[in-house]
């Protein structure tokens, strides 16, 4: 039977409503509503439940084909609703109901019965069953009525829970996720069975994502693969797992580490491919799964050959990837194979059963019934072991992790729970009345916090283990799963296993509640030479015997820094803390019996802790110094180290590790120079600044007092300055400035600064009222001076939809444009429109709206997708083979597109229309919004910077750039310094950090670089400054086991600067409440998209659904992550927030910019990742961290000469990282708002290959782009190197053209092929897989790189040829190595393909080769930057090379590209590629193009050769020339002089490569044909647009037709009436009293006959008339007709009901009728039946009127539609008039070669020997040699 939505949808209604009532009250369900509720299944292949519902308009948002499911929708939401306690939980609900939609898609009750019945058949008695994703228990029914003792289940969904819970009230029903299985149950189960979820959501379980096993933590990334491992968890040794799922599991590669971890502790019992329409009707879905089937087994040793191919993978012979062992073995269900094709054309195996469910059922017991047989061990399920292990031949070992516990487990009944670790820990080995021996030789794999136990118990601390058994031969790795609260610190000391003693268990530390294992921290343990365990005897023995040992509520403070198994004193005794619960302040104090001495050191120790946390949190809180809490520190650390030692001493050590509070107590100490000295924290506060000034500076005492006051305080100046208040604002006259308004001085920086135009307007007020004040005079002086130039109304550029233009506009314009009331709101939290029209016309139907195959987008959908810049995602059904599918409907989008393009252009031309007064007043509110910043003109050249080593750093002096920019960085609170290459950024670090931490702006500066240059800066902040406090840890500094050092060292010290690498950073914790708050944001975000989604109904794919869904559900389980850090936090744990940073100088800033946001616009090209990268989140939430601190924007200063390396788009990840209260104040709340105002998306359409449209949309113009460019400017200083006036060399740019080979040339050939066709052979490499066939241009692009640089790089099939790059670079260089000699100049040569690789062909190695055979070049001045593992050689190489010992260096841009100051003896750069972003070629040419290139100054006249090498019919000039345009852009923004407000960025991209036809233009090396390409592809786009608006026309025309055909029958009509009610008012006759009379004359009655009669000859027609269906003639009124008509209609299915309707007709043959023809059955009633139906022709003939009169309104606007004519048709006609040219000039250069040229001739145009006739010098513009 075929799946019925209807019927499955009205079965969950039911189950549903039958659940919730069972609910409320509160009993079992009878045996028929258990039934009922048994047919539910779930929501998967019901999407539409999800489409809008609220009211009956709502079903226009939804397909054709569901909307007669609507009503039964929207009852469902109502059963929901009502039972919903409030908009909350509905909410709830509702969520369930999309996770269902995506993933219930329930297994045939037959296939589980089968599974069942083969467990039974085989002997497996079931006491434990665990379902973990039951549904609604297809499993647990079957199995159960096996007589299962205890069932447990697990269904996270809620709505599918609730009917778990009443379907099954004596089972164990848990709604909640699997994930929460209890650890306690790890190990009990006997099966585990279920059709598990499968998909990339991610689970909340730190036992994985946060373990140490590979495998698990990877399953904790994939929900399908966390359920087999965490199902094997729940298994007891020797149960069983049966598991369906989706066919990845076993086929993909990615997730064979899963399946090699279940091999290596479970057998193999089965698996069965079932066929793809098993879930046809049950589900209706088609999809691939398998049903796999293990038996756990923890002493397992070897692996069969049917398991190894289950680990195995194999690709097919359609570049898809299958099982080894379903391959291999008849493990499929089915009887029939269709070979058919997938949604993109690729073919397509599919497996299917025409026998039903019950044939697939039938096949599959056959293949699980042998596996049974075969492979099922029924003494290791029963628990009962071989007396001797077997071994099948050919059997190899199980891979087995590394041993890592000693543990004794004797065995347990089957029905005993057998624990095992959710860490992957191993249950130990079953063995009937033995134990087993584990040898552990390797050292511990994490650092283990020692038990308070081991530290004070009295029992010996070492292994027991049996003596071994004879009969076992193998030695069985197992674990034992320990309590481990947090780690330690320090690694223990590795022990191996004791040698096999007598001792009994009893004897054993773990018989004695102490856990084995572990040494006691003051008992003489030893290890012995065999690196065993000694047992001494111990230091001291317990005196105090009769100290009290039971646990008591604890009397003291519960402090913030107490934890569980913390030290503590009590009433005199020493113990540790158990239950804290810190907001209720009690805790459970637990006594330890201690020596003497035991306990004097640990109250000391414990004294010392208190004292340190107390100062530290006093201090950090406060912001005040504690001196007494300080001298009490250093008193108890004096007193203790005097007696003890030190901290760090290993008897003090063994102590902390105890001690859950105590981590930081080893970082009190520093040792330096061998020496311990205290940390900071004994001799000043580490938490905040305590500097204080004194100078007779002004500028100084200015500075001073913002950083203490955060305002000019001209009292506290005068103070520290000396000087008094009249000097110094003489001093300081247009530096400072009074300010009425807040009724203080401000500095010029921020008075004329911000929002000019506002602060003008509100002085002005003052001003007013006290018109003599001199100094506010000046102020407004200085004010109106700044003020930005009006932006008139026509200079503007407008898009429709931009948030800062008031929605009351929007109103008018739609209204307008729609002719009809339209209302729109803008809801800011979610950045959406809602629009709300009451009324639908013509405009909205039909003009402005378009036809799909499976809904109509009406004006007002349209209008709502114009406003936030989208187009709708419309499909169409298509039948591929025998399955219909959805695919886009291109023309239907494209369409839509031109409508929603026509309504954004109508907006500007209706602006433009409107009257001055409108234009002056949206003018006005512009500016006021947007062009009212003023950047400062900042002047750093009073700086004198104390301190600094300028002879050291040898300069006279910095640059006035640099003092500018550290000037702008102190005031500002931070930057983006946008310098060129070489402008000194380092020293703007270093002396900026310096002089923020010297006059208190900052407390803890950190720089973070990149690992290259990490050293460099380093190295400069030293000379700059020698006597500053740096930390600067190396790579060794920063291991797992000495990364907590160095954070407890930033914390506790107070450091002048903290420099780290990029890395480093990233391995800081962040604050995990700050991140929570950023992500929950981010989730709320995701939320709202959902939302969004579900008000689109329909046209919601489910991929798109499942998307978000995906993404909401990882973001949830990050934040589940973070509330379990925050729960659980642990002092030990140093974030960010708590080392007290309050500045970061992000080095090359640009490393950072993936950081995640959130936009509709998912199909625009060039956005890149939404997502982002986790690095870019630190950095978000590190500033976050700072500016929630400060209250203020930026708080970090980014560094970089290419902040904006690609495209502008990358601005606002800029702003959302330094500005997000500017933003805000924009109305700017998310990357949509900021497009809508400052970009325009375009849409281009194409044909492929196939013929078919395909769109490609991006961010191309950008518009008021110098508000852009202010509001960048208004925080940057930009600066060339021109603008610095440094001294560095000119760039002298050769675009080097060189032909192609041979093997090029047919190398091109094959891959325009490839871009026609797709054809991957033409390559010499596979045919395109699926999701390669989607990136078909960007792998034609890569090819072609590869080509240009060495046909090599394509295949080692290929030779060296004379004429390839590496030849001509080699003659390059080799001629400048000789023109360079005696200077021993160097070159640099770049490439990003084919780097170097020992042992490897690459180019670097080849053009070495050639330099030293070919040109006799020493090969040890020839390195690579490679070469360089670590900062010690790398800064080797970089000194060789400025001593010209090394004269050519190779490396790509990312290694050599950035930090690397080689410039000295630099006379060339060689580009053997061409990067993708215009900030990567600047990146390199800054390697020569620097300061401090003698060579180049002295004997290369300053200038440096940049070669580009491009080869002809290649891409290499084209890109270079768009990266050129691209760079011109970018550079004009940010130093906005911009000639114009728009700008366009261009259609290139590196994720899509370029459109096919363009490409094959360029590599034919003929530039008439790309420009014919370009217009053939617009030409193509605009006549697709034509044609779809012909079919819209000609739609409108059969439109129109109807309209003129209705108005004309209804104006006949209309007559006819009027006829009527006219002659009626001729006819109608009235007694004396004017009352109307009522002659009716009947058949059969006198005229004369009174009321009665009539009524009842009415009466009795009513009941007897039988006319037969037509009209018949009873009497008359006042001229007109009387008729009855007989009605026969069908009451059910047995019997007919008849009905006699009565009827008045006119001379027009209209008849009228009243109470709808029907008699009354009183007399009187009856008789005026006929004159009732007369009296309301006035009525009947308005209503006539009122619809003439809208259908004449309609036909101007159809006959506009009609006769209008293509808008574009004049820009077609001129683009095929511009094509039919270069078609000419094309057919004009094909000309046959002539056979008479001279060998000369050919051999002018061969490239000779040096190389000289191919290079072609380029200034300014770049282009091909063909176009010169």
């Amino acid at each position: 039977m075929a799946f019925s939505k209807r019927q499955h949808l009205q079965w969950n209604i039911d189950a549903l409503q039958i659940a919730f009532k069972l609910e409320k009250e509160k009993r079992n369900a009878t045996q028929g509503e258990r039934l009922l509720m048994k047919q539910y299944s779930g929501f998967g292949g019901l999407k539409f439940v999800l489409n809008p519902v609220e009211t009956p308009t709502d079903i226009k948002q939804w397909a054709e084909y569901d909307r007669g499911l609507f009503e039964m929708t929207r009852d469902l939401h109502q059963v929901l609703k009502e039972n919903a306690g409030n908009e909350k939980q509905y909410k709830r609900y509702v969520d369930s109901m999309r996770g269902s939609v995506l993933s219930a898609f329930y297994t045939p009750p037959e296939i589980i019965h089968t599974l069942s019945d083969v467990f039974t058949e085989n002997g497996v008695e079931i006491r434990h069953f665990l379902e973990p994703s039951a549904g609604a228990g297809a499993f647990v029914d079957p199995f159960a009525d096996k007589g299962i003792g205890h069932v447990t289940a697990y269904e996270k969904d809620l709505l599918t829970g609730k009917v778990l819970e009443q379907l099954y009230p004596d089972r164990d029903i848990r709604i909640k996720g699997f994930e929460e299985l209890p650890e306690s149950e790890l190990g009990r189960y006997d099966v585990v069975a279920s059709n598990i979820p499968f998909g990339t959501s991610s689970v909340f379980d730190l036992s994985y994502s946060r373990g140490q096993d590979p495998a698990r933590v990877q399953a904790a990334r994939s929900i399908h693969n966390y359920f087999f491992l965490k199902g094997t968890d729940a298994l007891r040794n020797g149960g069983i797992l049966a598991f369906i799922t989706s066919q990845g599991v076993l086929d993909s590669p990615a997730n064979q580490p899963i399946r090699e971890a279940l091999m290596r502790e479970h057998n193999l019992i089965s698996v069965v491919r079932l066929p793809n329409n098993l879930f046809t009707d049950h589900a209706g879905t088609e999809v691939g799964s398998d049903l796999i089937v293990l038996q756990k087994n923890t002493g397992k040793q070897v692996l069969s050959e049917m398991e190894k191919d289950f680990c195995r993978s194999l690709e097919t012979k359609n570049n898809t990837h299958t099982n080894a062992l379903v391959l291999y073995t008849d493990r499929v269900v089915f009887n029939e194979i269709i070979e058919s094709t997938d949604l993109y054309g690729k073919p397509y195996t599919m497996f299917v059963h025409n026998g039903g469910v019950s044939g697939i059922a039938k096949d599959a017991k056959e293949i699980l019934s042998e596996d049974f047989r075969n492979h099922l061990d029924l003494n290791l399920y029963k628990g009962i072991l071989p007396d001797k292990p077997v071994v099948q031949p050919g059997m190899a070992p199980a891979p087995q992790p590394p041993a890592t516990g000693i543990v004794t487990q004797r065995m347990q009944a089957p029905d005993t729970p057998v624990h095992s670790s959710a860490t992957g820990n191993r249950a130990s080995d079953q063995l009937q009345g033995n134990t087993i021996i584990t040898a552990n030789d390797a050292a511990p794999q994490e650092q283990v916090q020692l038990s308070l136990f081991d530290l004070f118990g009295g029992a010996p601390q070492v292994s027991v283990v049996a003596a071994p058994v004879t009969t076992t031969k193998r030695k069985i790795t197992v674990k034992r799963t320990v309590q481990r609260r947090q780690p330690g610190l320090f690694d223990n000391i590795p022990v191996r296993a004791a040698k096999p003693s007598n001792h009994t268990a009893a004897s054993s530390p773990k018989a004695n509640g102490i856990p084995a294992g572990q040494g006691d921290l003051f008992s003489a343990i030893n290890v012995n030479n065999d690196g065993e365990l000694e047992k001494t005897k111990p230091v001291e023995q317990v005196t105090e015997s009769k100290a009290t040992t039971d646990p008591a509520p604890y009397n003291g403070e519960v402090q913030a820094f107490h934890k569980d198994d913390c030290l503590a004193t009590e009433n005199g005794y020493v113990g540790y803390l158990r239950n804290i619960n810190t907001s209720k302040g009690s805790a459970i104090f637990h006594p330890l019996p201690l020596t003497p001495l035991q306990k004097a050191r640990t109250e000391a120790y414990i004294q010392l802790r208190d004292a340190y946390q107390h100062l530290y949190n006093n201090e950090a809180t406060l912001r005040a110094e504690h001196k007494a809490e300080r001298e009490t520190l250093n008193t108890l650390y004096d007193a203790f180290v005097k007696r003890y030692g030190n901290l760090n001493s290993a008897d003090n050590i063994k102590v902390i590790k105890t001690d859950s509070a105590g981590k930081e107590m080893p970082y009190l100490e520093r040792v330096v120079g061998g020496v311990v000295h205290k940390a900071d924290i004994f001799h000043r506060p580490v938490s905040f600044s305590t500097a204080t000034l004194a100078t007779d500076n002004p500028d100084e005492a200015l500075t001073a007092s913002l950083n203490k006051y955060g305002a000019v305080n001209i009292n506290y100046m005068a103070g520290i300055s000396g000087m008094s208040k009249e000097d110094l604002k003489n001093a300081l006259h247009g530096r400072i400035f009074y300010n009425p308004l807040e009724k203080e001085y401000e500095i010029a920086e921020k008075w004329v600064s911000g929002n000019v135009v506002e602060k003008a307007g509100k002085v002005m007020e003052y001003l007013s009222s006290q018109p003599d004040d001199k100094e506010v005079t000046q102020s407004l002086k200085a004010l109106e001076e700044a003020r930005p130039r009006r932006i008139e109304f026509e200079e503007l550029d407008f898009n429709l939809g931009e948030r800062w233009i008031p929605t009351g506009i929007y109103n008018r314009f739609a209204s307008h444009l729609f002719d009809t009331e339209v209302r729109i709101h803008y809801t800011e939290n979610t950045d959406d429109f809602s629009i709300h029209c009451d009324s639908r016309n013509i405009h909205i139907t039909e003009k402005y709206a378009i036809k799909s195959q499976s809904r109509t987008y009406d004006g007002i959908a349209l209008f709502k997708h114009a406003l936030v810049n989208t187009t709708p995602d419309i499909t169409r059904k298509e039948t591929i083979g025998d399955r219909e599918v959805k695919v886009r409907d291109m023309e239907a989008i494209q369409m839509a597109n031109t409508k929603i393009d026509e309504m954004r252009k109508a907006f500007t031309d209706w602006l433009y229309a409107q009257n001055d007064e409108f234009k002056q007043r949206l003018t006005d509110r512009y500016n006021d919004t947007f062009n009212c910043f003023v950047r400062p003109q900042y002047n750093g050249s009073h700086q004198d910077f104390p301190g600094l080593d300028r002879r050291a750093l040898g300069i006279e002096d910095l640059y006035p750039s640099q003092k500018d920019a550290v000037w702008m960085i102190k005031l500002n609170g931070g930057a983006i310094c946008d310098h060129e290459v070489g402008a000194g950024k380092t020293l703007i670090m270093c002396t900026a950090a310096q002089e923020m931490k010297r006059l208190g702006l900052a407390h803890k500066p950190m720089i973070i670089g990149l690992k290259a240059n990490v050293h460099e800066i380093a190295e400069t902040y030293r000379k700059a400054y020698p006597h500053a406090k740096i930390l600067y840890p190396g790579k060794e500094d920063f291991t797992p086991q000495k990364r907590l050092r160095i954070f407890g060292d930033i914390k506790n010290n107070d450091w002048d600067c903290i420099i780290l690498t990029h890395d480093q950073f990233g391995m800081i914790p962040q604050s995990p409440e700050l991140q929570k708050e950023i992500l929950q944001a981010e989730l709320d975000s995701v939320e709202e998209n959902l939302d969004a989604l579900k008000a689109q109904g329909k046209e919601v794919s489910r991929a798109m659904l499942k998307g978000v869904v995906l993404r909401k559900q990882n973001l949830e389980v990050k934040l589940k992550t973070l509330e379990h850090d925050i729960e659980n936090r642990k002092d030990d744990v140093v974030d960010f927030k708590m080392m007290g940073i309050d500045h970061v100088f992000v080095d090359e800033s640009h490393r950072f910019k993936n950081l995640m946001f959130n936009t509709r616009h998912e199909r625009v090209a060039g956005l890149g990742n939404m997502a982002g990268s986790q690095k870019a989140m630190n950095m978000l939430f590190a500033i976050r961290t700072i500016q929630e601190r400060t209250g203020k924007d930026l708080g970090a200063t980014f560094l970089s000469g290419t902040t904006i390396s690609n495209s502008l788009t990358e601005l606002y990840l800029l702003f959302k990282y330094l500005r997000p209260q500017a933003m805000e104040k924009q109305g700017i709340s998310c990357f949509d708002a900021w497009a809508a105002i400052y970009a325009r998306k375009t849409t281009d359409y194409e044909f492929s290959v196939a013929n078919n449209i395909v769109s490609k949309e991006r961010f191309r113009f950008f518009i008021k782009v110098p508000e852009l460019a202010q509001f960048y400017s208004e925080i940057t200083d930009y600066r060339t190197a021109k603008d610095i006036g440094i001294d560095r060399p000119e760039k002298n740019e050769v675009l080097y053209h060189i032909p192609p080979t041979p093997d090029q040339e047919v190398f091109i050939k094959k891959l325009m092929e490839f871009a026609k066709t797709g054809n991957a052979e033409l390559l010499g490499r596979p045919p395109l897989s699926e999701s390669e066939e989607k990136a078909k241009m960007l792998i034609a692009t890569d090819y072609a790189r590869k080509m240009s640089l060495d046909m090599r790089m394509i295949s080692r099939k290929y030779g060296d040829h004379p004429d390839n790059k590496a030849s001509h670079c080699a003659a390059n260089i080799a001629k400048y190595y000789n023109r360079f000699h005696a200077q021993k100049g160097t070159q640099f040569v770049f490439s990003d393909l084919g780097t170097y690789k020992p042992g490897e062909w690459n180019v670097y190695s080849e053009i070495k080769r050639k330099l030293v055979q070919d040109h006799g070049i020493p090969a040890h001045e020839i390195r690579f930057i490679q070469e360089a593992k670590n900062e010690k050689q790398r800064k080797e190489l970089i000194q060789a090379v400025n001593e010209g010992k090394i004269r050519v260096l190779f490396g790509s841009t990312e290694m050599l590209g950035t930090g690397v100051n080689a410039q000295k003896r630099a006379v060339a750069v060689h580009h053997l590629d061409i990067p993708w972003r215009p900030s990567d070629l600047a990146q390199r040419d800054g390697r020569a193009i620097r300061k401090g290139n003698e060579i180049a100054k002295f004997f290369a006249d300053n200038k440096v050769d940049i070669f580009i090498y491009a080869v002809e019919k290649s891409l290499d000039s084209y890109k270079f020339n768009t990266l050129y345009n691209k760079q011109v852009f970018i550079d004009q923004l940010k130093t906005n002089s911009l000639g114009k407000r728009t700008i366009d960025e261009g259609a290139m991209d590196e994720k899509t490569g370029m459109n096919f036809s363009e490409y094959v233009a360029i590599l034919s090396g003929n530039t008439d044909l790309l420009e014919k390409a370009k217009l053939e592809k617009q030409i193509a786009g605009l006549e697709s647009e034509r044609q779809a608006f012909n079919r819209a026309k000609f739609s409108s025309k059969y439109k129109l037709e109807d309209i003129t055909a209705t108005l004309e029958s209804t104006q006949a009509r209309l007559d006819r009436m009027t006829l009527d009610w006219e002659n009626l008012q001729k006819r109608i006759e009235k007694n004396k009293d004017g009352d109307i009379l009522n002659p009716v004359q009947l058949t059969g009655l006198p005229p004369n006959a009174d009321i009665k009669q009539i009524g009842a000859k009415l009466n009795q027609l009513s009941e007897k008339a039988r006319t037969g269906g037509q009209y018949e003639e009873i009497g008359s009124l006042y001229g007109f007709t009387l008729l009855v008509k007989t009605e026969v209609s069908e009451n059910d299915s047995t019997t007919l009901e008849r009905d006699n309707r009565f009827f008045v007709q006119g001379e027009g043959g209209i008849k009228y009728t009243y109470n709808n023809g029907r008699m009354a059955t009183d007399a009187k009633t009856a008789s005026l039946n006929f004159l009732n139906a007369l009296e309301k022709i006035p009525g009947i003939v308005e209503q006539e009127q009122k619809k003439i009169a809208g259908l004449q309104k309609d036909l101007p606007v159809l006959q506009e539609v009609v006769n209008g004519a293509w808008k574009k048709e004049n820009a077609l006609a001129e683009l095929k008039t511009e094509l039919a040219a270069v078609d000419r000039k094309i057919q004009l250069s094909i000309k046959p070669e002539s056979e008479g040229k001279t060998t000369d001739q050919v051999e002018e145009q061969t490239p000779v020997s040096d190389n000289s006739e191919p290079t072609v010098y380029v200034k300014g513009a770049h282009l091909p040699r063909s176009v010169l």
